[in-house]
């Protein structure tokens, strides 16, 4: 006796051959419809070989600006060898006998198109269930190739856009910006929210920096900023705890040292404050994924599910710890890797990307961090939108920002220890930014007067 999942895989796949015939039939009488049969199919939706290759005859016909009816088509078939497999000039007859207009030909197109769809979410379980018996990936794998293949089956996705419809919807992205006349999402720090526009949908932006300068309390200021001005925030940290990043948050918030808390010197006065600054958490949409080992495809599924609910920031701690979905390749190339698939996130999701990564030991020689200081691949540089630095500011560089400048001058710099390198942006402009670095509250703040710029 069979089993329900045999029975299944038993089935004959969803198809429908009278509207497989009715779209090439619609051409025939009217090539001038192509076009608009093209939009909506293609020649693998067919599921007939043999309308395959008929459509596909007809796509050549026309491309070849050469005119589309029965007879050329069959003369084309029958020079590339495929007209018997096509089932010969009495098949084509008939169906080009199969409607009597072309009026139609959109609603048979989209019917075709619905089958194949069918066919391609079946094809994917099927895929699913081989590879998951094979046991030859991992299950993590697996199901991010299952989702891949279910989101291919969406027939717009890939499709063209027109520019009008682009113009529409930017405009509407404007008028839905009631809280500030930027987009990006706000860090916080008021010279680059102002200059740079904080972070954008569908971007990548690269934070980099030596171990012990502060990138993921930068992180951690920017995701709780993102998310107290109501937007969900998906932070993957690889290398603390949610308890660890949330109580560096709180510290900050509450100016309270994180030392007295590892020390276990808290009192009364601090307590409370801890207390006040852990409220607002309460209301945060918040989520943080503190697994010591992620691939891309883990953090892709979970964020698609956030986006779900209106996603507004992904933060990753960092980069180098993210395990590469190839580890047969080089380093060097697992870095790219995984550069690309989180330009490719941003892309998709419509989301800001804020991914950490360490910097070579190169960095400290030079002083001032520079693009090729990237650790372990280039291909970071290129797959970024922006690339941050961020450095801790030397005595000459101070000494060189304070020369010929008076007293009150000097004052209205703010206090600085710390600079915000944007070595590459490639919507806005190149500058630094000046930050101060409290290393008790774990925290940044930066003065209210303009950045300079210049490298």
């Amino acid at each position: 006796m069979k089993t329900p999942t045999a029975e299944l895989l038993d089935r004959t796949p969803s198809h429908d051959t009278s509207a497989e015939r009715a779209v090439i039939a619609s051409v025939l009488i009217d090539p001038s419809r192509i076009v608009d049969v093209t939009a909506i199919l293609s020649p693998a939706d067919f599921y007939l070989d043999a309308h395959r290759l008929i459509w596909q005859a007809v796509l050549d016909q026309n491309e070849a600006s050469e005119p589309v009816d029965i007879v050329l088509v069959s003369r084309r078939l029958k020079a590339s060898g495929r007209l018997e497999a096509a089932g010969g000039n009495a098949a084509l007859g008939e169906i080009a006998s199969a409607v009597a207009t072309a009026a139609n030909v959109e609603y048979y197109a989209r019917i075709v198109r619905q089958k194949a769809r069918y066919r391609a979410l079946v094809n994917a379980a099927i895929e699913a269930l081989q590879a998951s018996y094979a046991e030859e990936d991992t299950p993590e794998a697996i199901a991010d190739q299952v989702e891949a293949a279910l989101l291919s089956a969406d027939p717009t996705s890939g499709a063209p856009v027109e520019a009008s419809a682009a113009a529409i919807e930017a405009m509407a992205g404007f008028a839905s910006d009631t809280t500030s006349r930027q987009m990006g999402a706000m860090t916080g720090l008021p010279d680059f929210d102002e200059r740079i526009g904080g972070l954008f949908r569908g971007e990548l932006c690269i934070l980099a920096a030596r171990p012990g300068i502060g990138k993921t309390s930068l992180a951690c200021q920017i995701a709780h900023r993102a998310a107290s001005r109501g937007r969900r925030v998906y932070f993957v940290s690889l290398e603390m705890s949610a308890v660890e990043l949330v109580t560096r948050v709180i510290c900050s918030q509450a100016g309270v040292s994180s030392k007295l808390i590892r020390t276990g010197q808290l009192e009364h006065h601090h307590i409370a404050a801890l207390s006040q600054a852990a409220q607002p958490f309460a209301g945060l949409q918040w989520s943080i994924h503190d697994k010591p080992s992620m691939t891309v495809a883990e953090i892709r599924r979970w964020a698609r599910r956030l986006a779900k609910r209106d996603l507004g920031l992904i933060v990753i701690d960092y980069l180098q710890l993210l395990t590469p979905a190839d580890r047969r390749i080089q380093r060097h190339e697992q870095v790219g890797q995984l550069s690309k698939a989180l330009k490719e996130l941003a892309r998709e999701l419509e989301v800001p990307v804020l991914c950490l990564t360490q910097l070579s030991r190169e960095a400290v020689k030079d002083q001032e961090p520079q693009l090729h200081h990237l650790r372990e691949s280039g291909s970071i540089e290129q797959d970024a939108d922006m690339v941050l630095f961020l450095y801790a500011a030397t005595k000459d560089e101070k000494e060189s920002q304070e020369k010929g400048k008076d007293e009150e001058e000097i004052k209205a710099m703010g206090e600085w220890n710390t600079l915000l390198k944007v070595a590459k942006n490639r919507n806005g402009e190149l500058t630094k930014l000046r930050l101060f670095w409290e290393p008790e509250r774990t925290r940044f703040t930066g003065p209210q007067v303009p950045a300079f710029g210049g490298f």
